[in-house]
């Protein structure tokens, strides 16, 4: 039987992608040429690039599928890619996921298709699609942790600060907010957090397009666990409530009412069985003062990819939407700080 993930030592360019794919998946498709299969890029991704090679010979199951993930540019300075496919084999394990990492190559990984259409911004607010996300969510946050990992939300801020020059950039305040946010509110926010109860194995970029539903199936997968680690768990569902924005023409105004929220949470925290966890209006805010720590980590994580990022997309603009965000709910985060 073999063990995955199999290692090898190619590198992928994309420009060549359809001769330099079939040599390497040999050992997984053995089967699989040009003439029969097709290869699909997907165009949401952010910062990787995502391609799909599907079998022609089976259009209406598409079981067998491969994800192909060619590495960003230079985000190995702030991904650690290695913790990435330890977080995929560890879901695989623990019956979360079913997609497992099959090749492991020199800038990339080959991985199972998760079938089913990726969400709207629309879709995440249907009742039975936000039902399935919040029971999904909740199995990930029960996985076991180590206890000895420290919290992702400040050692990643820091390392998106490590690599801005802050000629191009005005960080100042950002700078002095977030040692007051590192030494006094984050503190104050979870108070003695547990390791497997508040601090939890966590997604961490859980935006619409990284939810992918099944309809025939009924089920929801996660895709895309370059940032998963241990971190709040309510910054994980905070992160998810500021994704309802969507990713193209992203409209950051698009929140969940206190209302939606507690519908979710109510089954959230049913699923990872801790029923004494009182849902009110504090518990709203709460998660709203996280999701002033999200939009700062994203707006920090723009400004990065707008220096090291070949995609065409407007980062430092997206960067401004998510300061702006930010600043809106900073009284809110830093009220008694």
């Amino acid at each position: 039987m073999k063990s995955y993930p199999i290692i090898e030592n190619v590198t992928l360019s994309y420009s060549n992608i359809t001769n330099e794919i079939y040599p390497l998946i040999k050992s997984i498709r053995s089967d699989w040429t040009s003439s029969n299969t097709r290869l699909v890029t997907f165009t949401e991704g952010l910062t990787n690039i995502i391609l799909g090679i599907f079998d022609n010979r089976t259009p209406d199951d598409d079981s067998n599928a491969l994800i192909i993930k060619i590495y960003g540019i230079q985000t190995e300075l702030f991904i650690d890619r290695q913790a990435e496919i330890n977080a995929m084999i560890k879901f695989h394990e623990h019956g979360v996921f079913s997609q497992r990492v099959l090749i492991q190559f020199n800038n990339g990984i080959i991985y199972e298709f998760a079938s089913g259409k990726t969400c709207s911004r629309d879709d995440v607010r249907e009742e039975n699609i936000s039902k399935l996300i919040a029971i999904k969510l909740a199995e990930i946050h029960n996985i076991p942790v180590d206890e000895t990992e420290q919290p992702y939300i400040i050692l990643i801020i820091r390392q998106f600060l490590k690599l801005l020059d802050k000629n191009s950039f005005d960080l100042t305040s950002i700078l002095s907010d977030i040692d007051i946010i590192e030494e006094r509110i984050l503190p104050r926010l979870v108070q003695n957090p547990k390791h497997g109860k508040d601090l939890v194995l966590c997604h961490n970029d859980l935006l619409v397009k990284n939810i992918v539903y099944n309809d025939k199936n009924q089920t929801i997968s996660f895709i895309d666990f370059e940032y998963t680690h241990l971190n709040y768990a309510l910054f994980d569902i905070a992160n998810h409530f500021v994704e309802y924005a969507g990713v193209e023409n992203a409209d950051f105004s698009i929140y969940p009412s206190y209302d939606e929220q507690k519908k979710w949470l109510k089954i959230y925290f049913q699923t990872r069985q801790l029923d004494q966890q009182i849902i009110d209006d504090d518990l709203c805010r709460l998660i709203e003062k996280f999701s002033a720590l999200v939009n700062l980590t994203w707006g920090l994580w723009a400004l990065v990819q707008a220096k090291v990022s070949p995609i065409d997309f407007d980062y430092v603009n997206y960067a401004k939407m998510r300061f702006d965000c930010y600043h809106k709910l900073r009284s809110l985060l830093f009220e008694n700080a």
